[in-house]
């Protein structure tokens, strides 16, 4: 009986010996807990914009039902903005670029209200631009009521994103000051005024952590293939070197009708096209209005930016998509590699702005009720 003990525990013990070695040979067995999960490098998130700019809306009087509506030419493009955004795309903003409306009359006063509240339908976080336009109708400091406001710049954090929205409806004058512009002081560039340019520094000092991305109407660039400077941005030329030393990584204006894209001092510039004016140039048989242009803007969590702009082809209800870049959107001799094609595409857009000149902009559209 003892000597089969003795057997027993002997086996045991072999049994014993055979598994520590076996569990020393066994790689372990990680088990991954929400902790463990937590620690891992977090990357930068996408960040996705919806961009529409230049509507130029107006309301206009129904002769049959004697009613104001807003005209299709901006009650349209809105519409397939808005479905676009909320069914589609999703993003986590969207920004209205100025001239949201046409500055025609008195009555622009009651519009903008209207279509200012339109965007909350959108159930987004909606940032406006005031515009050149937006001046011919009321003043600044209407603006501002309308909008709930405090300055027409400003900027918001999302995220580790930080977008800077300016003003660039000021007038310069003597000594280095300017003033704003308004229904009785119409001015085309933009430009900053001094207390606006010292917050902008300021702003941007404080923006090092932070990926900071700049809309303003007017674009502060030096050239584009029909305007100069001096049409442009008063005294752009600091305003990019300010863009540049802070590191912004990317600018976007409408204003002019034209697109184009150019990068300048590490900063990427996009001008983009409004709502249904022309767009004199770039695009092959782009000639004519009512594209119903509307964009949206994504950054990838590689950094990676793509601007993606959605336009109708003539006499069609279907949207096409293109992709905002050198390839696409031209600004000046810079942005293009053979003089020939460049000295073209001038002769092409002046020919295409002298023909616009002459043919007037009539606008005898319907007008869409403003409470459909």
């Amino acid at each position: 009986m003892l000597k089969r003990k003795r057997i027993i525990v002997g086996l045991l013990l072999l049994i014993g010996i055979f598994l520590i070695i076996l569990l020393k040979n066994q790689k372990p067995i990680e088990i991954f807990s929400e902790n463990k999960l937590a620690e891992k490098p977090v990357n930068k998130t996408a960040l996705k914009i919806g961009y529409i700019t230049d509507l130029h809306c107006y309301s206009r009087l129904d002769s049959e039902t004697n009613k104001w509506g807003v005209n299709w030419r901006c009650s349209q493009p809105m519409a397939n903005f808005k479905k676009q955004m909320m069914e589609d795309y999703s993003p986590d903003l969207i920004v209205e670029g100025g001239d949201l409306v046409d500055g025609r009359d008195d009555q622009e006063k009651i519009l903008y209200p209207i279509l200012f509240k339109a965007f909350e339908k959108f159930k987004i976080p909606t940032y406006h631009i005031v515009g050149n336009h937006e001046m011919r109708g009321f003043t600044k400091d209407e603006w501002l009521e309308f909008t709930g406001y405090e300055k027409p710049y400003y900027y918001e954090d999302i995220r580790e994103y930080r977008l800077i929205f300016l003003d660039g409806n000021n007038k310069p004058v003597d000594n280095g000051q300017s003033v704003d512009t308004s229904p009785d002081l119409h001015y085309y560039p933009g430009h900053l005024d001094s207390e606006q340019k010292q917050w902008l520094e300021a702003t941007l000092k404080k923006s090092k952590e932070k990926t900071v991305l700049v809309f303003v109407h007017q674009p502060p660039l030096e050239k584009t293939i029909l305007k100069t400077a001096k049409d442009l941005f008063v005294e752009g030329d600091k305003i990019r070197e300010l863009f540049s030393a802070y590191g912004v990584k990317a600018v976007f204006s409408g204003h002019i009708e034209e697109m184009c894209y150019i990068e300048d001092g590490g900063v990427d510039y996009y001008v983009l096209e409004g709502v249904h004016k022309n767009n004199r140039q770039l695009l092959a048989g782009d000639d004519y209005k009512d594209q119903g242009v509307f964009y949206e803007i994504t950054i990838a969590e590689s950094g990676e930016m793509k601007v993606k702009m959605f336009f109708k082809d003539k006499e069609s209800i279907e949207y096409n998509t293109l992709v905002v870049n050198g390839e696409t959107a031209v600004c000046n001799e810079r942005s293009i590699q053979d003089p020939q094609k460049y000295k073209a595409l001038v002769s092409e857009a002046e020919t295409k702005k002298e023909l616009e000149d002459e043919d007037g902009d009539e606008d005898e559209e319907d007008a869409e009720d403003l409470n459909n």
